[in-house]
């Protein structure tokens, strides 16, 4: 139990000190995995790069979920049967009930993660959520990485019981970070497994015969450099020397199994269409109106590379009744998430009349999606003056404004063009208190920026419109 404990308690120390391979063997894991993709498989450029970025997601979840701990390891050298026969029971129920549920916790549950994200990506691929599969996948890229690390396979898994203190950083973080220019492998392509669960345990089981070299190679490295200081290079060389080819093996082990783990997961969920997928999961979009003001609400499931939501705003704008969409704000994106956001916008509005709203989901490439519009009977309550902006803005040659009065005004709408000169009187008449719409026709003027004003007993105000042509 100690070691759960420990991890528990100083969860940020040991995120550094028992990281797998550390970050930047994590990263050349993840490297090497879309790699060896079958291209039948058609998998979007985003997935390499997204590998890559969260190849050591796992490792930040420790210090915020007490569950993620033991998914990184197995002291599977602690149980009896495993000595004497080289396996255990790969049933995770009837292991438990041998040893009881807190040994093996506190042993470590790795092979079982492995064989619980697979099964997770499968059913993700099935459901077609390209962003929670690629999270999966970097995930078990991290687990599976871990698999191959001898030291994540042992009780011993930091020296303690040799007198070899550290050696786990030593090993996966000071030797792979000072040598990782020289970790570089080619792989084959992945193939289909068929018992998910028999595979991880025999690579957990082979990761631990190499424990005893890896030891080994520490204890004569520091006796040839003196010191085992992660910072004495003369130490560093000579436990490369020994280990160097053993941490490209089973690093390029890890890879190729990772792209067996996922291929798999992919083969079995029927093979499905990844270029498709909508990389922006958006389960719900709704629209409330409170006194002048519109709140839209929306929710994601899943986002990858969302930069953000364009708001548009339509309305009946012609004698053909079509629905004419203007932008009117923008709410920044989570970037990539699989957790669920929540996002809002509020429009306010003086003019009734029946809207319709749309998002215009934009990713980091530029490329957008629109979702389906939601409709709004909106009835005004004037209470003040006011000028809307026109819409659509920029447009050609028509355009609509809007405005409100709160009192029976005589009301003078007004066009200026840059130099502040008077060129159209859109209408100068005596209303009523309410809202308004008037369409202002510019065949006669030039494309360029200009300045309507509205001026209504004491009230007055300006806003810019612009003119293309």
């Amino acid at each position: 139990m100690k070691k759960i404990l420990t991890k528990t308690a100083v969860a940020i120390v040991l995120v550094l000190m028992f990281a797998g391979w550390g970050g930047t063997g994590h990263k050349i894991i993840n490297t090497n995995i879309a790699v060896c993709f079958p291209a039948s498989m058609n998998v979007p450029t985003t997935w390499s790069p997204f590998l890559i970025a969260h190849a050591s997601d796992p490792d930040n979840r420790k210090g915020t979920d007490p569950t993620e701990s033991p998914r990184h390891f197995i002291d599977i050298d602690s149980y009896p049967e495993f000595v004497a026969n080289d396996s255990i029971n790969r049933d995770y129920n009837a292991f438990v009930a041998l040893h009881g549920s807190s040994t093996v916790i506190s042993n470590g549950i790795l092979p079982w993660a492995i064989v619980r994200w697979e099964d997770s990506l499968k059913r993700a691929f099935q459901q077609g959520n390209l962003t929670l599969a690629m999270q999966l996948s970097a995930d078990l890229g991290h687990y599976v990485g871990d698999g191959h690390q001898p030291l994540h396979c042992t009780e011993n898994y930091d020296g303690a019981m040799t007198n070899q203190s550290g050696v786990h950083s030593r090993y996966e973080t000071s030797l792979v970070g000072k040598y990782q220019t020289s970790i570089v492998y080619t792989n084959d392509l992945a193939t289909y497994v068929s018992d998910v669960s028999s595979y991880a345990f025999n690579f957990i089981y082979l990761s631990n015969k190499y424990v005893d070299s890896t030891l080994y190679s520490d204890s004569v490295a520091t006796a040839f450099a003196g010191t085992n200081s992660s910072k004495d290079t003369v130490y560093l060389k000579k436990y490369w020397e020994l280990c160097g080819n053993q941490i490209i093996y089973l690093m390029k082990n890890a890879s190729r199994a990772t792209a067996d783990i996922i291929y798999t997961a992919w083969i079995d969920a029927g093979s499905p269409n990844l270029s498709g997928t909508n990389p922006v999961e958006l389960v719900s979009f709704t629209a409330a109106v409170s006194k002048n003001i519109i709140n839209l609400n929306w929710k994601t499931a899943t986002e990858l590379n969302n930069t953000g939501f364009d708001i548009e705003r339509g309305s009946a704008n012609n004698s053909d009744g079509d629905i004419i969409y203007t932008k009117i704000g923008f709410v920044k994106g989570a970037g990539n998430s699989i957790a669920t956001n929540s996002y809002s916008y509020s429009d306010k509005m003086n003019i009734s009349g029946k809207y319709y709203y749309k998002l215009k989901q934009v990713d980091n490439d530029g490329s957008f999606k629109l979702s389906a519009a939601v409709e709004v009977n909106f009835n005004a309550q004037v209470n003040s003056f006011y000028l809307d902006q026109n819409y659509p803005n920029p447009f050609n040659p028509s355009t609509t404004i809007a405005y409100s009065l709160p009192e029976a005004s005589n009301v003078k709408l007004s066009v200026f063009n840059v130099l502040g000169q008077q060129v159209k009187i859109v209408e100068n008449v005596y209303k009523n208190a309410g809202n308004y719409k008037v369409t202002l026709n510019a065949n006669d003027l030039n494309s360029g920026i200009y300045f309507y004003k509205i001026e209504a007993g004491q009230f007055s105000q300006i806003r810019k419109m612009i003119l293309i042509k």
